[in-house]
């Protein structure tokens, strides 16, 4: 129960490099966000965001809109995560936290314009982190 309760701060720890065996909780968030629900929740989130930004049709809605240029400009990386997290391989949590932040934080990289090419920086950084051969703790 305190891991729900604590998903997002978990989920921001473990982004940003927390280490898995830093408390149970985190472990067992990490288990969590690995598995094939949640890694398809992503592959969906990150499909419906290169829907969004290529229909140039305005829509009503209440969702933060992507930045169009930017993800536009990050297909190929979206994509490549997109298959990454629908593959059978394992991951690591840090890269699925690290992309959920993106996907769901409103001034990150993917609703905001930042630096040009920040979001596909980002979006490689998290393809790199979701490889569990690389040790971040």
């Amino acid at each position: 129960m305190i891991v729900r309760w604590q998903a997002a701060s978990l989920d921001r720890d473990l982004a940003a490099g927390v280490s898995l065996r830093s408390s149970d909780a985190h472990a067992l968030r990490a288990v969590r966000i690995t598995g094939r629900r949640r890694r398809a929740n992503l592959a969906d989130g990150l499909a419906r965001v290169l829907r969004s930004a290529s229909d140039s049709r305005r829509q009503l809605t209440a969702a933060v809109p992507p930045d169009q240029r930017a993800v536009l400009a990050a297909r190929p990386v979206i994509e490549v995560l997109r298959r990454r997290l629908l593959s059978p391989e394992p991951v690591a949590a840090r890269g699925v936290a690290m992309l959920g932040e993106l996907l769901v934080e409103p001034t990150s990289p993917l609703y905001r314009a930042h630096d040009p090419g920040a979001l596909g920086s980002r979006l490689r950084a998290a393809a790199a982190a979701l490889e569990p051969g690389i040790r971040w703790d």
